[in-house]
């Protein structure tokens, strides 16, 4: 059996750009046949975190975003930045309450996993989670980010992927995980 070689080796990183939100750092890097090459890598500062939430009668609720990077407004779970020190169980809570006027139980919030959002070129990793028994508690939303809120049943939300209306990756992740379940 042959041995493996290590993988990439990074030799040095210079700073791109270091920014509030993401660093770019320009990576010189040993590749396994023994070439070198830069590298663009992304960093992220934080991590995210997303839901789907369930209601009692089985509907999740989604989020209406625009969003201008790409000048699109669509349909999206709940989801948030995951700052230093705080468990993003804690930052699920409050984003679905600020962005879908909701509440859950901690007991009621279920761990789904996490994914990296771009593997390869980008650090970032979002957490996902399921909740049953989420309520709604107010229609007032955050109006600098949120356009509206509307429960959708599971087959709307199959038939909304399959349209390709739903264009998030995060929320196409944590919803095809629920409708796997």
């Amino acid at each position: 059996m042959k041995k493996n070689k290590p993988f990439w080796k990074i030799l040095s990183t210079k700073k791109g750009f270091a920014g509030d939100w993401i660093d770019m750092d320009i990576d010189r890097v040993e590749l396994p046949d023994g070439k070198v090459i830069e590298f663009e890598a992304v960093h992220y500062h934080n991590n995210g975190v997303g839901i789907a939430a369930e209601n009692s009668e089985g509907k999740v609720i989604l989020v209406k975003s625009y969003r201008y990077i790409n000048d699109f407004t669509g349909w999206e779970i709940p989801a948030g930045t995951i700052d230093k020190g705080i468990h993003h169980s804690d930052v699920i809570i409050k984003e679905l309450k600020e962005e879908a006027g909701c509440e859950v139980s901690k007991e009621d919030l279920t761990y789904l996993g996490y994914h990296y959002a771009s593997i390869g070129s980008s650090s970032q990793k979002f957490h996902c989670y399921h909740a049953k028994n989420v309520k709604q508690v107010t229609t007032e939303l955050d109006e600098n980010e949120i356009l509206d809120a509307k429960w959708f049943t599971k087959d709307e939300i199959r038939k909304m992927i399959m349209d390709n209306e739903i264009k998030d990756g995060f929320s196409l992740s944590v919803l095809q995980r629920i409708l796997l379940q």
